[in-house]
């Protein structure tokens, strides 16, 4: 791990930073609405699953500017979405304003976020340790995820308006921002920055016209979709099955966090040399059957069925976001990752959208049989692409973006062209 080169470190450093200050409000906003602005939760559902969906297409955007002018702007950016996000929750009052809140940060906080430290993890990093890179920055997120609500819990006691856990959220955002401004340097290749910014918005023709990309990102959508059941329809599963309460839910919740921080670096680290569409299969097979079969096992068994979510996150989130990189040329990478991100938040987000419509329609189990069918095919469909998803990266070893940090001697690679 010493290998990699210091602005990697610090990059997972203001990860870790960043997820704090956004588990100090996150876990708490649906709380926030209901309770204190005293929202049905339809309505919730509503303002939440409608901005995320409207934020989507900005991710090209992200992704154009990422390329053209760095991917420092984009981060700022995002920080800045998500501190208004977190001041506005902790001062506004109005219906109107939150919404404009909430759309605001689907735009430009969160999924600009992924793309520009993608974007910015491909750089710095060689072709052969990225699944490793990734996974680290994941342990750093996740480990901050844990640690924020710890953190707003005793604020939000001494302040049940949750004005003070949000404006901590803000401050703790603040010093991320900070970071970025006075200790991060631009990673982008130089050959990403050529052109007019219209070009850069033409450059994603060559992603849209990249089959091995579109193929990769369709089957993908099978094991995200049963990802986006877990935080949203299955405790409401759980307790119609098992009658899990409130509780005892939180306590699944805990193990399920626990055991992806513990089994993210290590898995990845040992199982990452094995060809991607294989690993992919299988955490498509780990999260469709383990959020499938907890509406049909006993109690005690739903821990094991977390389990098996879990060991699925821990290698589709950072092996994904390798392929893509993998797929991506040099010049292209904050589109790429930017084209990525939009799959990604939005196939998550169709978890909770068609998740409770099928919960209506079909019943609990019903539903979940379904989750469990999406995670079976994408178990078999990822193998299948194998033979099409091999590197593209001029720049294979990442010696560019560390060259231009100070680290070692750029050797000479050709460029790959828009």
């Amino acid at each position: 791990m010493s290998s990699l080169p210091r602005q990697f470190w610090l990059l997972v450093a203001g990860t870790f930073v960043y997820a704090v200050g956004v588990a100090m409000c996150y876990p708490f906003q649906t709380l926030y609405l209901n309770q204190r602005l005293g929202l049905s939760m339809t309505s919730v559902g509503l303002i939440i699953g409608v901005t995320l969906l409207a934020g989507l297409p900005f991710q090209i955007v992200g992704g154009a500017i990422a390329d053209r002018f760095g991917r420092r702007p984009v981060l700022i950016l995002a920080i800045c979405a998500g501190m208004a996000l977190f001041m506005g929750l902790g001062v506004a009052h109005r219906l109107w304003l939150v919404i404009a809140l909430f759309a605001f940060e689907a735009a430009l906080g969160f999924a600009q976020y992924l793309t520009a430290t993608n974007a910015m993890v491909t750089d710095l990093t060689p072709l052969s340790r990225r699944a490793e890179a990734f996974s680290i920055t994941r342990v750093s997120l996740n480990t901050g995820l844990t640690i924020g609500p710890l953190i707003a819990a005793p604020l939000i006691a001494l302040d049940p308006t949750f004005r003070t856990s949000f404006l901590g959220a803000s401050l703790v955002l603040g010093i991320f921002l900070l970071m970025v401004v006075t200790l991060f340097k631009e990673t982008r290749p130089p050959a990403a920055g050529r052109g007019s910014f219209g070009s850069a918005f033409r450059g994603y023709g060559e992603v849209f016209r990249d089959r091995r990309m579109l193929a990769f990102c369709a089957v993908a959508l099978l094991p995200l979709y049963a990802f986006g059941q877990v935080m949203v329809t299955m405790p409401i599963v759980l307790a119609d099955v098992n009658a899990v309460s409130p509780g005892m839910w939180g306590i699944l919740l805990v193990a399920y966090g626990a055991s992806t921080a513990i089994l993210q670096y290590p898995v990845v680290r040992i199982l990452g040399r094995i060809d991607h569409m294989f690993l992919l299969a299988l955490a498509s097979l780990c999260i469709g059957v383990g959020a499938g079969s907890a509406a049909f096992v006993p109690w005690p068994f739903t821990f094991a069925c977390l389990l098996a979510i879990s060991l699925g996150v821990v290698l589709l989130v950072p092996i994904s976001s390798t392929v893509v990189s993998n797929l991506a040329p040099t010049a292209l990478r904050g589109r790429y990752m930017g084209f990525w991100t939009l799959i990604y938040i939005g196939g998550y987000a169709l978890g909770p959208l068609l998740g409770g419509w099928a919960l209506d329609a079909l019943g609990s189990r019903g539903a979940f049989t379904v989750v469990a069918a999406a995670g079976l095919l994408g178990a078999l469909l990822f193998p299948l692409l194998r033979t099409k998803a091999g590197a593209r990266d001029a720049d294979e070893d990442g010696t560019a973006a560390r060259a231009a940090l100070g680290g070692e001697p750029r050797g000479e690679r050709p460029e790959q062209a828009l």
